[in-house]
């Protein structure tokens, strides 16, 4: 599955208005939360996290963070092809998220079409506490296989109601975090294996205890028939 960008022109990351939050002592030192959602005419939606997508889709993120830092998202298709989604190159884009506000990926009036062949995007989520180097978008060869898997709707409430979802799509911990084209510095810690995963009503809430200062990895898999 490829991505392009729609909008002729892709301004800067869009901000609804809300306050920061707050942490308790109890309370994880990291809280993201993540929704995906579809155009359909005129209006967004919101959708199932693990929503089967057809071609020609348009799609878009919500993401909201509880740490200040850089946020940089990878895409690597169905068919084995890398590319930046966030930033994008020559855009005019800024990686800087803070922490409370509600953030559109990939911002402005931005959305992404689904395209390409049938199978799963997996999507690189990076939040880094500093600015880190996005390298080109290459990876190994092991990595940059195109899937062979293909969506399939599970059975159960959604597909009677005409939804098609499949529980492979969705976020979920990165497997080869270190596959990701960043350049971590040499101080930063890398969690990826330490998220915790909360799906709820088609929303994802994503935590971590002890997370600060560390480079947070996740993956987010898109499919599409």
């Amino acid at each position: 599955m490829i991505f392009r960008l729609v909008a002729l022109t892709i301004a800067l990351l869009s901000q609804a208005p809300a306050g920061p939050q707050s942490s308790s002592a109890q309370g994880p030192d990291l809280a993201i939360e993540i929704n995906l959602e579809l155009r359909r005419g005129d209006q967004w939606r919101m959708v199932d996290n693990q929503t089967v997508f057809r071609n020609n889709d348009e799609i878009r993120f919500r993401f909201r963070t509880s740490m200040s830092g850089y946020l940089y998202v990878l895409d690597r298709s169905s068919s084995g092809e890398n590319v930046w989604l966030f930033p994008r190159s020559g855009q005019g884009q800024m990686s800087r998220v803070e922490a409370g506000p509600e953030y559109l990926i990939p911002g402005g009036k931005g959305s992404f079409v689904v395209g390409g062949a049938p199978g799963f995007d997996v999507t690189y989520w990076v939040l880094s506490p500093v600015p880190i180097e996005a390298r080109a978008a290459d990876a190994p060869a092991s990595a940059t296989q195109p899937s062979t898997l293909v969506p399939r709707c599970r059975t159960g409430e959604l597909q009677a109601r005409g939804i098609c979802t499949d529980e492979r799509a969705g976020p979920r911990p990165a497997k080869h975090a270190e596959d990701a084209p960043i350049a971590l510095p040499p101080s930063e810690r890398l969690i990826a294996r330490d998220l915790q995963f909360h799906t709820e009503a088609g929303s994802t809430h994503i935590s971590a205890p002890n997370a600060r200062n560390g480079v947070v990895v996740y993956e987010f898999h898109i499919a599409h028939q």
